[in-house]
């Protein structure tokens, strides 16, 4: 088992060290529930991987209010020795949709059964971060800039280097497209966890995978983000999330290491598991291996304001071939891009990985 162990990291390392100039960059796009749970644990899983250098992280609303994901997320960082990790507010707000227009929508078409920091258990106002969170309050502080601009100061600064990591709603970095339009063409390349394709769960609507969080809680800043010319975009769906879960043994093998990540994962992550959402994506970045499946598609997402508002889209790139003829490339408005969508794992692999991961 051990080996089995060692040889996962060594494949991870081996592919960060064939990068050009040797650590693999990577900026941090999130929306910061915590202190458990797969926004802090995928964002500590790429803090934790060898020769990964974070250049920058931003915290937009989703999960929770960006400022509250903020405080979580500074306080993440400190406990697990990586307080060094610049931090900036992103996104409060996303660019259309509102709370109002969702209860509006719900009257007409039922009720969701997630909606993040819009939950009627747990809504309050954005601006106030309350006191008394299970972790503690950070003594570190947030960046004054904006993470939009840290993005755009990130991807200038390493062109073709940075791989923009979205593990939330993609209200920043399309602000950041506007603000800059040439940041998907300076990025390496745009990973994100979101969209839904095939699944009957997993989405925020009942059984509707296709409406899912990240993209239904800003579906124009998704359209801006997907419309945009990257060199590369790779999706982790919720098709693929519903296939994993953070099990009790993977968590006892956590808990064995003495190690600050370690000890952070075993207080605050509760009895049972959820499913690992945002972990495959970060795991996957690291040792593409993991994905033993995956599609090229067209993908975008609904953003008429009716029954289909915040669902994923998506058309093959090939259109149906005549008899004895070879597919036909579809034609496409500008706005629609080809990603490459993971629909299955590894999951030994990846639960190994995971759990070597937050026990260095």
């Amino acid at each position: 088992m051990k080996a089995a162990l060692a040889a996962t990291i060594l494949l991870i390392s081996a592919a960060a060290l064939a990068q050009p100039g040797g650590a693999r960059k990577i900026f941090i796009d999130q929306d910061g529930s915590g202190p458990g749970g797969t926004d802090m644990l995928s964002v500590l899983a790429l803090l934790q991987a060898p020769d990964v250098e974070v250049v920058g992280i931003t915290v937009t609303s989703g999960d929770v209010w960006m400022r509250e994901g903020v405080r979580n997320m500074l306080r993440m960082l400190e406990l697990t020795g990586h307080e060094k990790v610049p931090v900036a507010p992103g996104g409060e707000f996303p660019l259309v949709n509102s709370r109002e227009e969702t209860e509006l929508w719900e009257a007409q078409f039922g009720a969701f059964s997630y909606k993040g920091a819009w939950n009627a258990g747990r809504y309050h106002d954005p601006r106030i971060v309350a006191p008394g969170y299970a972790a503690g309050e950070p003594a570190i502080k947030a960046l004054q800039t904006h993470g939009a601009q840290l993005l755009i100061d990130a991807v200038r600064r390493n062109p073709n280097e940075v791989t923009v990591w979205v593990g939330g709603p993609l209200t920043t970095v399309a602000l950041a497209l506007r603000l800059d339009p040439d940041v998907a063409v300076l990025a390496k390349e745009l990973v994100l966890m979101g969209a839904g394709f095939n699944v009957d769960k997993g989405g925020n609507h009942r059984v509707n995978g296709r409406r899912e969080f990240n993209w239904w809680w800003d579906p124009e800043a998704t359209r801006i983000v997907m419309a945009a010319p990257w060199k590369k975009i790779t999706i982790t769906p919720v098709d693929i999330s519903v296939k994993t879960t953070l099990g009790e043994d993977t968590k006892q093998r956590i808990a064995r290491s003495p190690s600050k990540s370690a000890q952070y994962v075993t207080k605050f992550v509760g009895r049972g598991g959820g499913y690992m959402w945002d972990e495959i994506a970060a795991v996957a970045w690291l040792d593409p291996a993991i994905i033993t499946k995956q599609q090229e598609l067209y993908v975008n997402v609904d953003i008429d304001h009716g029954a289909s508002y915040g669902q994923t889209i998506f058309v093959e790139p090939s259109g149906e071939p005549a008899p004895g003829q070879p597919p036909v490339a579809r034609k496409m408005p500008p706005w629609w891009h080809v990603a490459t969508v993971q629909w299955d794992l590894d999951t030994k692999r990846f639960y190994d990985a995971f759990a070597e991961l937050m026990s260095k």
